[in-house]
């Protein structure tokens, strides 16, 4: 029977379900308000939940809520309706949605307080040499705290700072604890800013108060941090809140430092902060009390009592889409947001997206440039290294051996980037041409070389054992093959063996605190040799770099998803920027097999903007985005037939539409994890004939268990 009550709420339930459940409220209970949470009965179990309307009647039989665990809304109704939205756009489950947004402690009914946050700071007199000499903990973290002043709870764990440490430090009195303050304390600028960052910051500060989305398209060392840093001053001096995301966790200690020097209250927001302090930063930003959020992609569901201002810095970053269950944009969800609230948003870039390239020429976006370095830091110049008759040692060939020698022969530093890690690529038999492969993926092994010789599958982290025998023909003729960051530095030093080499790569450098370390040696040291992956490329200040050198650029170019040059672009782009950034102008070297690539010829003869246009080009031939829009369909399960099966009957259903279909197809990487893989893409000239196609499959259910598949709107790759 229908239930009359006026009393009634819907409720969301952060579990993997589409609809919300009614619940009626008993008389004992005042009616929760939008946004606030409560404990209601769910099958034979209770569960958390959040309210997300007041209706009066239900076509159901209905439960009581059993009790309210927030009086006060803990989500606004804007960040509820998002939830709708993502829901809707994303096409993902209404309950999973806030599964995403919630944090742990709030989905586990935790109670929201808001406590003031700890700092620790070095004692008066306070002496290193009053440690002893195996507390080697205890040493470094006296060092951080002397490097950093202050650091608060909130970064202990991006420091590697453990709280019994500081305890017993502080129980010998050589640190101490206080409260982070509650009134926020701005220090003035001590940068004139240039006449390009004084155009940009002006512009921004006009649309205080409205919404417009910019794009700071900044070269590296431009100085996109300091028009973040000069318009969120006024945002703070107007009594409202600023969202600042950074695409990975190994920024975020730079731009807190940055923040910490000009701010007297911020916090951040990523994976490595503990449940119960990102809840609470949760509710200090809910409730106005937190000025500053610096946070990763997660951070964009922050809940905010009176936001004035949304920054996303490298905002062409891969890192902003989540890869699995909601596959969210966090910079597409920084533009909506700021839309509804009637705010600026902020999208800064050495290399913009595609996407964000084309909104800003269609005036949908504010362009503004920076196209200087401050001071006398000149543009590094870009070459391209012919490789097809050249002899190569290692990955390197003797020209680029040569112009190498020649920098570090003046005291240069020189940056090798080499998007692999490992020793080499390949661990094959030279007698019948058996290669090495992982049994659980459709991966060829990595050889490794330091800390432990080994091979590794890079797919699901799989470790052998090295075998001197061929299993196919049993010849000991074993050999490896391709190249990776050991195999660089292998061959670095045996050229140049009285240089100091640097490798950074996931097995060299494992934690941030290690990383942090690792940056701050480079940044002092006079010469070296630099060698890694693109955890080189983002964000870090080499003032002795003079020479770059990007090793196997092809793959990317050649990529079969149609985003690689693209990322391949902006890392050799982004890389660049570490060449020449202070008196000494930088070269940029590039070995090619293929030096005519219309996309490798645009980024060297006109820069990322020449690229661009052959890329925009290309795309709008194909009618890729951002010209068309573009979702992939994915299933994989432990049974290839069945998971292939699935994705053609949603893929059959879909080519029933208006739209364009293509697929199924075994992804690039057909087996991962013992788990088969397939994919479809759907492509469509506006966007809602893609959603009115998607909302007729999203709903479908595999016929196996073990079967699991997505919808992949506005796809970061085709992986």
């Amino acid at each position: 029977m229908p239930n009359n009550q006026r009393n009634i709420v819907k409720v969301v339930v952060p579990r993997r379900v589409w609809e919300t459940y009614d619940y009626s409220v008993p008389k004992r209970l005042s009616r929760p308000p939008i946004g606030a949470r409560v404990s209601v009965p769910l099958g034979h179990g209770r569960a958390v939940g959040v309210v997300v309307a007041h209706v009066d009647q239900s076509d159901f039989e209905l439960k009581d809520i059993e009790r309210l665990i927030d009086d006060q809304p803990l989500l606004s109704e804007e960040v509820v309706e998002l939830g709708k939205w993502l829901s809707d756009y994303y096409h993902h489950p209404l309950g999973s949605v806030f599964e995403t947004i919630l944090p742990t402690a709030a989905i586990r009914g935790h109670p929201a307080s808001i406590e003031p946050e700890k700092q620790w700071s070095l004692a008066e007199n306070s002496n290193l040499s009053a440690i002893k000499a195996n507390a080697i903990r205890q040493q470094q973290t006296w060092q951080v705290l002397l490097e950093h002043k202050v650091v608060r709870e909130s970064d202990l764990k991006s420091f590697g700072i453990t709280r019994p440490v500081l305890e017993a430090l502080e129980r010998k009195g050589m640190v101490k604890k206080s409260d982070v303050a509650t009134s926020q304390i701005i220090t003035p600028s001590p940068i004139s800013p240039t006449a390009e960052q004084k155009r940009a910051i002006d512009s921004i500060k006009v649309n205080l108060g409205r919404f417009q989305t910019f794009l700071l398209d900044g070269i590296t060392g431009s100085g996109k941090t300091e028009v973040y840093l000069q318009v969120i001053d006024e945002v703070i001096r107007q009594g409202k809140q600023a969202l600042v995301l950074v695409p990975e966790i190994a920024l975020t200690p730079q731009m807190t430092n940055r923040f910490h020097e000009r701010f007297s209250r911020m916090a951040v927001m990523h994976s490595m902060i503990s449940n119960a302090k990102r809840f609470a930063t949760w509710c200090q930003a809910a409730s106005g009390d937190m000025p500053i959020i610096v946070g990763t992609r997660s951070a964009i569901f922050t809940p905010f009592k009176n936001l004035g201002i949304i920054v996303v810095d490298e905002e062409h970053d891969a890192s902003y889409k989540q890869s699995e269950s909601l596959r969210y944009s966090a910079r597409d969800i920084a533009v909506m947001r700021a839309s509804k609230l009637g705010i600026p948003c902020v999208l800064g870039s050495a290399t913009p997206s595609m996407e964000s390239v084309m909104n800003a020429r269609s005036k949908r976006y504010r362009y503004l440039q920076l196209s200087q370095r401050p001071g006398t830091a000149q543009l590094p110049s870009f070459h391209v290294q012919d490789m097809r008759h050249t002899q190569v040692e290692g990955g390197i060939c003797k020209p680029l051996l040569r112009t190498i020698g020649e920098h570090l022969s003046r005291d240069g530093q020189v940056l090798i980037l080499i998007n692999r890690r490992g020793h080499s690529t390949y661990y094959v038999c030279k007698e019948c041409g058996w290669t090495a492969n992982c049994e659980d993926c459709d991966v060829r092994l990595t050889w490794h070389e330091v800390p432990v010789r080994l091979l590794q599958c890079h797919s699901c982290g799989r470790r052998y054992q090295p075998i001197s025998r061929c299993p196919d023909c049993g010849k000991t003729s074993i050999a490896t093959l391709g190249v990776g960051t050991q195999q660089v530095e292998e061959t670095l030093a045996e050229t140049f063996p009285d240089v100091r080499r640097y490798r950074i790569d996931r097995d060299s450098v494992r934690t941030n605190r290690q990383l942090t370390a690792m940056f701050t040696r480079l940044q002092h040291a006079k010469d070296g040799l630099l060698i890694g992956t693109q955890m080189l490329a983002k964000g870090h200040h080499f003032p002795n770099v003079t020479m770059v050198a990007v090793i196997a650029a092809d793959n990317g170019f050649l990529s079969t998803d149609f985003r690689g040059p693209e990322r391949t672009a902006q890392l050799i782009v982004q890389v660049a920027g570490r060449a020449g950034r202070a008196e000494k102008r930088g070269e940029v070297w590039i070995q090619s097999y293929d030096p005519d690539n219309p996309d490798l010829k645009s980024l060297v003869r006109d820069g990322y903007e020449g690229f661009t246009e052959t890329e925009l080009r290309l795309r709008r031939e194909a009618n890729f985005p951002p010209f068309g829009q573009m979702a992939v369909i994915r299933a994989e399960g432990p049974d290839e037939r069945v998971a292939e099966e699935f994705c053609a009957e949603v893929l059959n259903v879909l080519r029933q539409c208006d739209v364009k279909v293509l697929g199924p197809a075994a992804a690039p990487i057909t087996r991962v994890a013992r788990q088969y893989r397939f994919q479809g893409v759907v492509i469509a000239p506006q966007r809602r004939q893609l959603h009115d196609a998607l909302k007729t499959v999203e709903r479908m259910r595999p016929t196996s268990r073990k079967t699991r598949w997505s919808i992949d709107v506005d796809p970061s790759e085709m992986a």
